[in-house]
């Protein structure tokens, strides 16, 4: 079963907004740890974690995320994700100490790691035409750098409006929208030896 173009596009929209989110968040926190360590008092051993947790805790589960994915469903794991993202951000922002933040972006890392491998492979699942399917892989990558690249400038832009939650609340609406996008789009079929 194929899925249709709007279908298969709008699905490329949802998880290229997602990936967005996963790379913007690595590197978000450059511009704010200043900002961070001195309004919640954060050792220079706590500013490290602050912001290598998210990084090394989702390298680590990506490989069983990817595997637990071809297992259960693809769909499932990047809903999942979605929701455990969408609550490790609302604890992240409103952390009341660097500990509590430090454990808030590993578990945004969790969310991260059962949502990145399935991007991926609800792409090459979806597009069937190997023309189309390239293209999709070359947005899904360009995006990944796109994130990387504006997650500074993004983290700058909003602590000079707002406080330093709001690097992390930023992620909420596009959760929200992603999952409610994803979850009217039923996870297509796969097709023999892929």
């Amino acid at each position: 079963m194929t899925a249709t173009k709007d279908r298969r596009w709008s699905l490329l929209v949802t998880v290229a907004a997602s990936l967005l989110l996963i790379t913007l968040d690595n590197s978000v926190l450059y511009t704010a740890l200043p900002t961070l360590t001195r309004e919640l008092g954060a050792s220079a051993t706590q500013g490290l974690w602050i912001i290598n947790a998210y990084p090394l805790a989702m390298a680590g589960l990506l490989l069983g995320a990817g595997t637990l994915g071809d297992r259960i469903g693809h769909r499932k794991m990047f809903l999942g994700g979605l929701v455990v993202f969408g609550l490790a951000s609302l604890m992240a922002a409103f952390a009341p100490g660097a500990g509590w933040l430090i454990g808030a972006r590993a578990v945004l890392a969790v969310g991260a790691a059962a949502m990145m491998p399935a991007t991926l492979a609800l792409i090459r699942i979806t597009f069937t035409d190997e023309r189309e399917r390239n293209m999709a892989i070359a947005i899904w990558g360009s995006i990944s750098i796109v994130g990387s690249a504006l997650g500074p400038i993004v983290g700058g832009l909003l602590l000079n409006h707002f406080w330093w939650g709001s690097v992390f609340l930023i992620n909420l609406p596009v959760v929200v929208a992603a999952f409610l996008s994803l979850i009217h789009i039923s996870e297509p079929t796969r097709r023999r030896g892929i």
